[in-house]
This record gives structure tokens, C-alpha cells and sequence, in this order.
């Protein structure tokens, strides 16, 4: 800090003072320790069904499309399924995530599931969301040595792996789990995906895939 803010600075604390206003240092701690949350919405405080359904029907009104599988070992064949029907081609670009890295890849050998550096021939990247918040359909990833940031945005196809009891309410629910799943060491990224990429700023028209994948496509885990 520099000498002219401290100078600054300490007059401030000397006027204060001499008005009688106290520094109530204890009671900012608290309240940034508290996080009690601010007015959240009555679509960002569903319970169980309520909640899975509004996240799908939310997914869908983003332009993004979603899947639901009964098990993480059918996570390969529904992505097949998807590639096949959307007529799109690999290689499939896997996170270093463990989750994904005990899944059966060799069902859909033919995409060519990998995992390591991204490169730029890629045609599909697949990771798993920190959670899904029903909220707004956004996925919350974080990044990390085996999640790199760039596998949300280079490739043209971006398909998100999520638990199904990883659904939350509103984006607070979201920042509380993030702390809780980073126990103090906080990620050095944390992307917000809500649908594929877009924009209309060029002559009002609508155009897919302009900062980052055209296609998401979201595959819940109900056992996950």
C-alpha cells in the first residue's frame, strides 16, 4: 500500500473516531463467515421431484438437450446414442476425471475416447459438473489438474456428465457446495454454463457456438 493511501486512510480512522463511530471488525468477520443468503425466488426452492423436473424443462428452453441414465456405466453408450442420432463424429475428448475414468469407453471404441492434452481436432469434450442449479439450468464445473478449463470451450460439442443428486436449488445452493467440495483450497476456475454458446449481436440473428461449443448436451446419473 502506498504512503499517500495509508495518509488517507488514517485520517479516515481519525475523523471516524472523533465522531464516536466504531469499527465493528468482529461483526463484518461474522457476517462473511454467516453467508446467510439474500431473497431467493420460489423456483430456486425446490425439493425432489419438483426440482429434477424444472431442471430438465429449464435444460431444454436453453437449446440444450439432456438424458437420463440409470447408471454411470451407461454414460458411453448414451453418449454414443447421442453422436449417432445428431450424426456427429469424434475423437471424444474425456476429462482426467476418476469418475468418468472407471466407465466402460470401450462400448463406443469407435469415437475414439481419450483422455490428455485437447487439441484442436477434437470433436466432442465430455466433463462432470460440480452441480446443476434448476434455478437457471446452469452447470456449475470447476477447474483443476485433471479438469482443464479449455475442455468446456473448444471443442464444438460439449457434453456435461452430472450426478442426479447434484441438482440444487439456486446458484447460492451451488457456491455452498463449491465450498464445501473444495474444503479451502478454492478451484482457480469455476465456469457457468447455461446452453451452448451464442450470440445476435450481428445484425440481430442468431448464431450457435460463437464463444464456445454449439451443441450441450447434459446426461444426468440418477445412481451417481
Amino acid at each position: 500500500m502506498s504512503q499517500q493511501r495509508m495518509a488517507i486512510l488514517s485520517r479516515l480512522r481519525t475523523s471516524l473516531a472523533a465522531r464516536g463511530v466504531a469499527q465493528d471488525v468482529h461483526g463484518v468477520d461474522a457476517r462473511l463467515t454467516a453467508r446467510t443468503s439474500n431473497l431467493i425466488p420460489a423456483r430456486g426452492q425446490l425439493q425432489g421431484e419438483a426440482l429434477r423436473t424444472q431442471f430438465q424443462q429449464f435444460v431444454i428452453k436453453t437449446q440444450a438437450s439432456i438424458a437420463t441414465v440409470s447408471s454411470s456405466s451407461n454414460v458411453p453408450e448414451a453418449i454414443g446414442e447421442y453422436l449417432m442420432t445428431s450424426a456427429l463424429s469424434g475423437p471424444v475428448r474425456l476429462s482426467g476425471d476418476g469418475w468418468l475414468a472407471t466407465m466402460p469407453w470401450d462400448r463406443i471404441s469407435s469415437y475414439t475416447p481419450c483422455t490428455g492434452a485437447i487439441s484442436e481436432t477434437d470433436g466432442v469434450g465430455v466433463s462432470v459438473a460440480l452441480c446443476g442449479i434448476a434455478e437457471t439450468a446452469t452447470l456449475m464445473l470447476t477447474s483443476g489438474a485433471t479438469a482443464p478449463s479449455g475442455l468446456n470451450f473448444l471443442p464444438p460439442t460439449h457434453i456435461i456428465v452430472l450426478r442426479g443428486g447434484d441438482i440444487v436449488g439456486a446458484l447460492e445452493d451451488g457456491w455452498a457446495r463449491l465450498r464445501l467440495a473444495s474444503n479451502g483450497q478454492m478451484p482457480r476456475t469455476v465456469n457457468l454454463i447455461t446452453g451452448p454458446s451464442r450470440t445476435a449481436d450481428i445484425a440481430q440473428t442468431m448464431y450457435m457456438g460463437a464463444h464456445g461449443p454449439k451443441r450441450l448436451h447434459v446426461i444426468v446419473v440418477e445412481g451417481g
